[in-house]
């Protein structure tokens, strides 16, 4: 069964950037010294294998990515949120067509959270998404905005998702349930976690383990 699974981390978009350049080797040594622990752990999908993060990492922090390179650079976001921020928390989604709850933000009156949802954030800063993979997708959220966020989840009445189920994938009670989850559990906690840090927050949602 597809499933799309969720990580959240609390990060400095201005640390994360300025990666691309750096020539920052220790940062390359500290990320795939990280790599058997979050494996581990089960909270990587992708940044597995040390000689592939360590040849992606190295052509980011030279500033000289690979336009070419299959799937882009944005799955080295799970390996660098947790070197470089606050691990928040994860989530697995069953199911396809996530990225449709963009849309029932907005019906449900929760423009600031759809924008978190559904506003790419590249990687690199300027790299274009993969044609051949748009996966994982990231999106990011400054700590200016999260208050925002915040409120809209705070005024949110979470039976709207139970009568609005048709606009969530798969338009069921099930759906509903882990929607609410998400909005009423998930989401508030990672962003009070972002807020906590004086943090923006970053999702990473990936397509299939």
């Amino acid at each position: 069964m597809a499933e799309q699974y969720l990580s959240a981390f609390g990060v400095d978009a201005d640390v994360l950037l300025a990666v691309a350049g750096s020539h920052d080797e220790g940062l390359v040594r500290a990320a795939l010294g990280r790599i058997e622990e979050l494996t581990e752990a089960g909270s990587l999908l992708r940044a597995t294998g040390p000689a592939e993060v360590g040849a992606a990492l190295r052509e980011v922090v030279a500033g000289r990515p690979d336009p070419a390179r299959p799937g882009g650079y944005t799955w080295l976001l799970e390996l660098l949120g947790p070197v470089l921020g606050t691990p928040l928390g994860s989530a697995v989604l069953p199911g396809r067509h996530w990225d449709d709850l963009t849309d029932a933000f907005r019906v449900w009156g929760l423009p600031a959270l759809a924008a978190l949802w559904g506003r790419p954030w590249p990687f690199p800063a300027g790299a274009a998404a993969s044609a051949d993979d748009p996966w994982p997708f990231p999106s990011f959220t400054a700590a200016g905005e999260l208050a925002v966020v915040r409120a809209e989840l705070a005024g949110f009445d979470a039976d709207r998702i139970h009568e609005d189920a048709d606009l969530l994938p798969g338009g069921d009670d099930d759906a509903a349930e882990e929607v609410e989850e998400l909005v009423a559990e998930a989401l508030p906690a990672w962003v009070d976690g972002a807020l906590a840090a004086g943090r923006g927050l970053l999702l990473v949602r990936d397509g299939g383990r």
